[in-house]
């Protein structure tokens, strides 16, 4: 029996959740901006080039790098009313964000950088602070680890990062930024609005003579708008840094972080068909109770006036129990642990540039438990030595390249009371590189175009190594059944693009690409396993620009265009499912006065195919658009907000599949099925900063 949308409801959230040549858009375009950018174009150093952490893990102006990369400020966020980070990652970034079980605080969310569709989540890389936030096996990063309130700004890297970071950075990089040596006031804010949601939030930061202590909370609850897709979570956020001088410190940070939701199913039938607040029958009661840990100690040291020695060790531990009444297995549970230890060091070369040397080590284990005897298990160890290097061809070109090789270990067990127990053990390695022109000229150098190719690679998850299987009469109950361990996937990537500042402080940003992917591992929805897939091509553009027309009005639009096909095999020229070949958003801020903001986000996402049309021969989700609008007013220490979300009442899915699914009379067969969104919302937001 083919695998179907029975094995998405009660596996996918922590087993499967699975043109033109770009060259001559892209230098015509680089060419165009150059010319038409008048050479007097002044900037805001702090606002259009920011320091960015997340291309190189250390800090440096945003026109050394070569790349398109957005930053997603402490105050964007608060002024766009999100509430969560994935919320703030579509809405203002512009990125494709799917959730399956909807509601407002981006439980199990996953986001889709350059069109992966179902694997996206394992290709693009998730950090705070530069620590991963992506889990060993196919779960969503957790998001509600992260207190809104401790964020700084959210760095988006558009492309690989895999020299810098390795595993999962193909698609892009997201770096939620919290540390910060400000000393900012206390505050304490509570949300309140639709689908029953309360969110409390705090932060406090002191500092006596050279140590800094800083403390967030949050805490959310909502009862969501479908049947049986309630969420509890909450997060305690704490760090101690002292300062041996002005560079030099130790750091150490400690989170605690629970969660419970429940799990609606799918909806069967077509976008927009059925009940879509019903819950599925089969997943009435289900839920999942998720607990987690983590501590991280760092120090940054300066060798020199250019020469810094930077490193982090950080311990992770998550347990989750997954309960699923009406299925045979009718509790599952997760455990996962592991450690990381990541030395690097910066120095510099005077006029022959700087280089990076790192090393990043870490182990980790994932193990599933059911009720019925079931375990599967996995160890992973990889290893990691990378080098980046940039030299200066002249005052304002640059020729940057960089190499990583990633050795990793990974032994699995599998055991069920029935067939007894196996083992595999796999050692396998891969390696990723680049090598980038980026030339900075105007006002300062303070405008950028760049050229980059680049090599990037992913292992498979521990839990990818283990496929579905059904019974063959009713009640068709799925059973894992190990697979093997696959090869690593690989990609090649040539990418040109440039940023263009221009008078009264507009920007605009440009990237346009061709990856190539072979060996990419991706669910076979007709055999039920992770396969190495055949070669697949994406092709797309990355624009976004800021452009404020007068001192109260400012508009940031953003467009991302992008295919991806199948180059060879069986699905040879098909459409890879659940890519959107246009996704947009439009914000606009209005401030008449220093205390008042009114901002709104229009986000567009175009018709996408069905997860598991390979032969793109049914019919597409429609494509959807969204309208949020947002108020603050500012008095005193208080700050009040009012914001609607949907406020067309949209009714839409940006995830949903066709497959084998069962009925509630028993029967089964193929049939369409969706995850809804959530429909219109209000909220409002009473924020107090003690002075």
């Amino acid at each position: 029996m083919p695998a179907g949308e029975q094995a998405r409801d009660h596996y996918f959230l922590e087993i499967y959740p699975m043109f033109i040549k770009p060259t001559k858009i892209a230098l015509a375009c680089a060419g165009i901006f150059a010319a038409l950018t008048p050479a007097h174009a002044q900037s805001n150093n702090s606002e259009l080039n920011p320091v960015i952490i997340s291309a190189s893990r250390f800090a440096e102006d945003n026109k050394e790098i070569p790349a398109l990369i957005g930053v997603i400020t402490k105050q964007e966020i608060k002024e766009s009313g999100a509430t969560s980070v994935t919320e703030a990652l579509a809405q203002i970034g512009n990125l494709n964000v799917r959730n399956l079980n909807g509601g407002q605080l981006g439980v199990g969310a996953t986001v889709d950088m350059r069109g992966f569709g179902a694997s996206a989540k394992d290709n693009t890389l998730i950090l705070i602070d530069g620590q991963r936030l992506n889990p060993i096996d196919s779960g969503a990063a957790r998001w509600e680890s992260i207190p809104l309130s401790s964020i700084e700004r959210i760095e988006i890297l558009n492309g690989s990062g895999s020299v810098q970071y390795g595993d999962k950075a193909v698609g892009g990089v997201v770096n939620i930024i919290t540390r910060s040596d400000k000393v900012l006031p206390p505050t304490v804010a509570a949300t309140v609005g639709s689908f029953g949601t309360v969110l409390t939030s705090g932060s406090y930061a002191a500092k006596a003579n050279n140590t800094k202590l800083d403390i967030n909370f949050s805490a959310s609850n909502n009862d969501g708008w479908r049947d049986n897709s309630q969420s509890r979570q909450g997060v305690f956020k704490t760090g101690l840094t002292h300062y041996l001088s002005n560079v030099d410190k130790v750091f150490l940070e400690g989170l605690f972080g629970s969660q419970s939701y429940g799990t609606p199913g799918g909806v069967l039938g077509q976008v927009g068909q059925g009940n879509p607040r019903a819950v599925k029958f089969n997943n009435v009661n289900d839920k999942n109770v998720v607990n987690g840990t983590a501590i991280t100690l760092g120090a940054v040291k300066s060798l020199g006036q250019q020469d810094f020695f930077e490193a982090e060790f950080s311990y992770k531990d998550s347990g989750s129990t997954q309960y699923t009444p009406n299925l045979a297995d009718k509790s599952t549970v997760y455990d996962k642990w592991g450690f990381d230890f990541m030395p690097r060091y910066k120095k510099s070369w005077g006029a022959l540039g700087e280089s990076v040397l790192g090393f990043d080590y870490s182990q980790s284990m994932g193990s599933f438990v059911t009720n019925t005897g079931s375990i599967q298990k996995a160890n992973l160890t990889n290893k990691s030595y990378y080098l980046t290097h940039r030299f200066p061809l002249t005052a304002q070109l640059d020729l940057l390249g960089g190499y990583r090789k990633q050795t990793q270990d990974a032994v699995a067990y599998d055991y069920k009371s029935d067939t007894g127990s196996s083992n595999a053990e796999k050692t396998q390695s891969a390696n990723a590189s680049d090598v980038a022109l980026n030339y900075r000229y105007g006002s300062s150098n303070q405008q950028k175009v760049f050229a980059k190719v680049n090599n990037s690679y992913r292992f498979a998850n521990i839990d990818e190594y283990w496929g579905m299987t059904y019974d063959s009469s009713p009640p068709w109950a799925g059973h894992r059944v190990f697979s093997g361990i696959l090869a690593p996937q690989k990609n090649n990537t040539v990418e040109f693009g440039g940023e263009w500042l221009l008078v009264n402080q507009q920007k605009l940003g440009l990237s346009v690409y061709q990856m190539d992917s072979s060996n990419e591992i991706r669910y076979d929805n007709g055999s039920g396993e992770n396969i190495n897939s055949a070669d697949i091509r994406r092709l797309g553009a990355v624009a976004n620009a800021h452009l404020k027309l007068s001192p109260s009005w400012a508009f940031m639009p953003k467009l991302n265009l992008q295919t991806a096909k199948y180059k060879s095999g069986t699905f040879d020229g098909r459409d890879v499912a659940l890519v959107p070949k246009i996704t947009s958003s439009l914000g606009v801020s209005y401030k008449p006065k220093s205390n008042v903001t009114y901002t709104s986000y229009v986000n567009y996402v175009g018709s996408q195919r069905y997860d598991g049309d390979e032969n793109n021969t049914l019919n597409k989700m429609p494509s959807f658009t969204t309208v949020d609008l947002n108020a603050i007013y500012r008095y005193g220490a208080w700050e009040s907000s009012i914001n609607l979300k949907n406020i067309f009442d949209k009714r839409y899915a940006n995830y949903g599949g066709y497959g084998f699914v069962t009925l509630p009379t028993g029967g089964s067969g193929y049939s369409y099925y969706y995850y809804p969104s959530d429909p219109r919302a209000i909220f409002l937001t009473t924020r107090y900063t003690f002075k």
